[in-house]
């Protein structure tokens, strides 16, 4: 059985890791939260000081941290996952981040007989805490096949999107679709409720009628994610701003018309 690294232990890191550990995967795990790490050192993990030690101690090594420059950081300074990986292994962008940023890191991987997957995940922190993530993959399908006894724990769902980058294109579109329609939920509601309509009333006819979707079924659980991501304030004007901003660069970089996505994201620099 490889030897898995994990780093970021958040909302969605955290349960993913605690599957693979129980599902008896050798691991080392890294996280700035000592409070995580310690629960994962009660299923039988080990800790490490930096991403380089990870790397030394792991076949696979998992990266679930915020952004691009965090992904950038863990992998590539000088104590980074780069630093310690040896040639044979293989590192899992779990992160929502650019194409570039995957591009970037399997670029400087590649020097050092390193494998990279772009391996997005999707279906917010309670499946990730069922075991029951989608999974959107870029990359070589020989690397895909090594890491799907990862995948199997963490996800319920593979989509194996082409080559690298194309996991995180596919997560940013379905991204866009959810927080654009949560957007539009939350302003729908504050206009149901000027005009004297009980918001329970109105999730509840929405539920029923055409406006029902996703978002709407779990609006409560979204705004407890736009607690998190905005340090407590659930300003859903500034909710997934980098996620909108990624599809917002997408579209440009390709030269794809995106007048809707690139509208909500002004509306979140207010």
């Amino acid at each position: 059985m490889e030897r898995i690294g994990f780093i970021g232990l958040g909302n969605m890191g955290k349960p993913m890791a605690e599957n693979l550990a129980r599902a008896g995967f050798p691991m080392t795990v890294l996280d700035l939260d000592p409070e995580p790490v310690a629960a994962l050192k009660a299923l039988g993990a080990d800790s490490a000081a930096s991403p380089r030690e990870v790397a030394e101690k792991s076949d696979i090594i998992c990266s679930v941290v915020m952004n691009d420059r965090q992904t950038l950081a863990v992998m590539l300074e000088s104590d980074g996952v780069l630093a310690g990986a040896r040639e044979g292994a293989l590192i899992l962008i779990h992160s929502t981040v650019s194409i570039e940023t995957c591009r970037t890191v399997a670029e400087a991987a590649a020097h050092k007989g390193v494998g990279v997957l772009d391996a997005a995940v999707s279906g917010a922190a309670a499946k990730s805490r069922a075991g029951t993530l989608s999974l959107m993959v870029g990359g070589d399908a020989t690397l895909v096949g090594r890491a799907q006894p990862l995948f199997d724990v963490v996800g319920e769902h593979l989509y194996h999107m082409g080559g690298l980058g194309m996991g995180q294109a596919a997560k940013v579109c379905n991204n866009l679709m959810c927080l654009v329609n949560v957007h539009v939920i939350e302003e729908a509601l504050r206009l149901a409720r000027t005009a004297g309509i009980d918001e329970a009333r109105m999730l509840e006819v929405a539920g029923a009628s055409s406006g029902d979707s996703w978002a709407l079924r779990n609006i409560e659980n979204m705004r407890e994610l736009a607690a998190i991501h905005t340090k407590g304030n659930p300003d859903m004007s500034i909710f997934g701003r980098k996620d909108i901003a990624l599809a917002s660069k997408l579209g440009g970089k390709l030269d794809a018309a995106v007048p809707i996505t690139d509208f909500v994201f002004d509306q979140t620099k207010k």
